[in-house]
C-alpha cells in the first residue's frame, strides 16, 4: 500500500519542480517540453536501475542507482527547501509590506543553495553510524555473566549503493563492543546486486561468543529467496525461518516476512513458533516489521524490528509513522514485554539521511525491575490484547555513542 503513496508524491514532486522552474525561468514552450522530457527522464532512472539489477547487469544498475537514487533523494529535498523558502519569503515581505512578484529568481537561488546545503547534511548523516545502548531489565537468568550483550543490526542493504566500506564500518564498530549475540533483523541485502558483493568472507570473521542470527525482510525476497538465504549462510548467520534456538541464557526466535509467503502466513507461523516456548527463558522475538500480533506480547520479552528506516529523510517519516506508529525506538508492552524498532544500519535507495541517523543498537539484559519502561506502544500496532497499560519506569535508559 505504501508503494502506490510513495509513486504519487514522487510524480507530484516532478510536477511541482517542473512548474517552478517554468514559472523561475520563463521557459517558452520549447523549453517547457525539453524540461518535462528531462524531468521525466531522470524520474524514471531509479526504476530503470531496479530492472537492470534484475536482469543481471550489474554494473550498469550501480552506475544508475547512484544517478537515479541521488536524483531522487534531490527531488524530495528541492520539494521541502522550496517550500521553506517561499514561505519564509512570504512572512518578510508581509510584515515588511512589500510586493511578493519580485521575489522569483531569489526564491529560486535560496532553494537550490539550501538543497545542496541539506543533501550535503544527509549524505554525511548516512554515514555517521550510532551505536545506541538500550538497558533491558529482566528477573530471569541470563546466564554464568549475569548480562547478556545483544547487538542488533538491521536494514543494511548490501547492494549497488551500500558495499564493502559500509561493512567495514559495521564490523569495526561492533568489535569495539564485542557483544554476545549479533542478530540481523531483515534486509541485509538490498537486492541482487547484493549477492555479489565481496563481504561475506569479512562478515564471516565475525564470530560472537554465542552466534549470529537473522531473519528475512521483505528485500530478500526481491533478491531471489533462495540466494539471499545462501549469501546469508555464507556470511555466517543461522537463518532462524520460523523457529527457535535456545543459547546460554537466551531463547532466540525468527519469524519470515509476509513477503516471503501467503497473506496471513507468517502470523500462523509466528502463533505457531511462540506456543511452544518456555516462559522460564527470556526470549528475544526477531521480527522485520515492526507488529505486534494481539496477545504475542505475553509470549515473549524483547521484538526486535526495523523496516521504517524512521523515514530515512525528513518528513517522510511522517508517511511511514501512518503505517506502522511504533515507528522507532523503545515501546513497552503488556506484561514487562518490550518492542524495539531500529532505524536501520544502512539506507535504501537515495544516499541520504535526514533527521533519522543510521544505527547499531546494543541491548544489556540483566537484573532489574520487571515492569517495562519506554514510551508506550500504540495501540494501533497491536491490537485490543494490548491495551492493557503496564506502569511506567525508569528502569530503561537509552543514550548514543555519537562518535563518527
Amino acid at each position: 500500500m505504501i508503494f502506490p503513496v510513495f509513486i504519487t508524491l514522487y510524480s507530484l514532486a516532478h510536477i511541482f519542480i517542473w512548474h517552478v522552474l517554468v514559472a523561475d525561468l520563463g521557459l517558452s514552450l520549447p523549453g517547457r517540453v525539453g524540461l518535462g522530457v528531462a524531468l521525466a527522464g531522470l524520474g524514471l532512472t531509479p526504476f530503470l536501475a531496479r530492472r537492470l539489477d534484475r536482469r543481471g547487469f550489474e554494473r550498469w544498475g550501480r552506475v544508475f542507482s547512484w544517478i537515479g537514487y541521488t536524483w531522487a533523494g534531490l527531488v524530495l529535498l528541492f520539494v521541502m527547501a522550496r517550500l521553506a523558502v517561499d514561505l519564509a519569503l512570504a512572512i518578510s515581505f508581509m510584515l515588511a509590506g512589500a510586493p511578493r512578484a519580485p521575489a522569483r529568481p531569489l526564491s529560486l537561488a535560496l532553494s537550490l543553495g539550501l538543497t545542496v546545503a541539506l543533501a550535503l547534511y544527509a549524505f554525511i548523516e548516512r554515514s555517521r553510524l550510532r551505536v545506541e545502548m538500550v538497558d533491558i531489565p529482566t528477573t530471569k537468568d541470563v546466564g554464568p555473566s549475569g548480562v547478556l550483550c545483544i547487538a542488533q543490526v538491521s536494514d543494511v542493504h548490501i547492494g549497488s549503493m551500500n558495499g564493502r566500506r559500509r561493512i567495514q564500518t559495521l564490523l569495526r564498530r561492533l568489535s569495539d563492543h564485542d557483544p554476545d549475540v549479533v542478530v540481523s533483523t531483515g534486509d541485509l541485502i538490498d537486492s541482487r546486486a547484493g549477492l555479489a558483493v565481496p563481504v561475506t568472507e569479512a562478515l564471516s570473521a565475525l564470530n560472537p561468543r554465542l552466534g549470529k542470527f537473522a531473519v528475512i525482510g521483505n528485500h530478500e525476497c526481491y533478491a531471489g529467496l533462495a540466494p539471499a538465504l545462501a549469501f546469508m549462510e555464507r556470511c555466517g548467520f543461522i537463518v532462524l525461518r520460523n523457529r527457535a534456538v535456545i543459547v546460554s541464557g537466551l531463547q532466540i526466535v525468527g519469524v519470515d516476512d509476509p513477503a516471503a509467503g501467503r497473506p496471513g502466513e507468517s502470523a500462523k507461523n509466528e502463533v505457531r513458533v511462540l506456543r511452544g516456548l518456555s516462559d522460564e527463558v527470556f526470549t528475544v522475538l526477531l521480527k522485520h516489521r515492526p507488529e505486534v500480533l494481539p496477545g504475542a506480547e505475553t509470549r515473549f520479552d524483547l521484538q526486535l524490528s526495523g523496516h521504517t528506516h524512521k523515514g530515512q529523510i525528513f518528513p517522510f517519516g511522517f508517511l511511514t509513522r501512518l503505517y506502522y506508529p511504533a515507528h522507532a525506538g523503545l515501546f513497552r508492552l503488556a506484561r514487562a514485554s518490550y518492542l524495539y524498532v531500529s532505524r536501520g544500519t544502512g539506507a535504501w535507495g537515495p544516499p541520504f539521511r535526514l533527521l533519522a541517523p543510521p544505527e547499531i543498537t546494543l541491548f544489556r539484559v540483566g537484573p532489574g525491575r520487571p515492569d517495562p519502561g519506554g514510551k508506550a506502544v500504540p495501540a494501533a500496532s497491536f491490537g485490543p490484547a494490548g491495551a492493557g497499560e503496564a506502569p511506567p519506569s525508569v528502569t530503561v535508559t537509552a543514550f548514543s555513542d555519537r562518535r563518527s
